[in-house]
């Protein structure tokens, strides 16, 4: 493929797939507080993706995906990086709209400023776990994203992102954090505490292992 060909390739892909996230009425009950699905952000050629759980594990706390991101390209030594999330639509729970459903299902009650419509405020909302339904309907959309982009490193951040996503690629052993696994095509999936609790000792040490590895598979080539 052309300089640049894969690039303009990944972008009209990922815009499709965005679309069609953005029209997804799977979740129907959460639709009406989510002004927009959180999308991935980042280098569209990417050796490594940070998969998080929902955007509430990063959004509150801004300054440590930086952190984050720079760890990691100090410490597995990769240049282009890219972020998304298991899950488009942070579940809340809001006592407003729970007593006013019935009435208003499935119309936004939050505008472009984030003001819920029925209090007049800036949204209250609680975030809270998504539900094993929510990661099951919103999966389908990280498995084509993660095709398209074709990192050689995916960096599953906390227990969940973990099980579903190697489970969906046909990994089925136990892990735990710390835990690195490969596939056919010598992808490697990094098993990760929550991204609050990963350490630089702890990176630097998973960078330790896939030196190893790719340097073992020199030697085999």
């Amino acid at each position: 493929m052309a300089i640049g060909g894969r690039r303009e390739k990944n972008i009209r892909l990922i815009i499709e797939m965005e679309d069609r996230a953005a029209q997804c009425t799977r979740c129907a009950p959460l639709l009406s507080c989510i002004r927009k699905p959180s999308m991935g952000k980042g280098d569209l050629e990417p050796d490594l993706i940070m998969v998080f759980e929902s955007d509430i594990q990063i959004m509150e706390k801004a300054e440590r995906l930086l952190e984050l991101r720079e760890m990691i390209k100090d410490e597995l030594n990769v240049g282009k990086i890219y972020h998304t999330f298991m899950v488009r639509c942070q579940p809340k729970a809001c006592v407003i709209r729970n007593s006013t459903s019935c009435y208003l299902h499935n119309n936004k009650l939050i505008d472009r400023h984030l003001m819920c419509l029925l209090s007049g405020k800036p949204c209250e909302g609680i975030p809270i776990k998504p539900a094993d339904n929510n990661i099951i309907s919103c999966l389908p959309f990280l498995l084509e994203e993660l095709e398209i982009l074709d990192p050689k490193i995916l960096l599953l951040f906390g227990e969940r992102v973990s099980e579903f996503v190697l489970k969906s690629y046909g990994i089925f052993e136990e892990f735990s954090p710390g835990a690195v696994f490969y596939d056919a095509n010598n992808r490697i999936y990094v098993c990760l505490p929550e991204p609050e609790e990963f350490s630089r000792e702890e990176c630097r040490k998973i960078g330790l292992e896939i030196s190893m590895r790719e340097n073992q598979q020199k030697e085999v080539d």
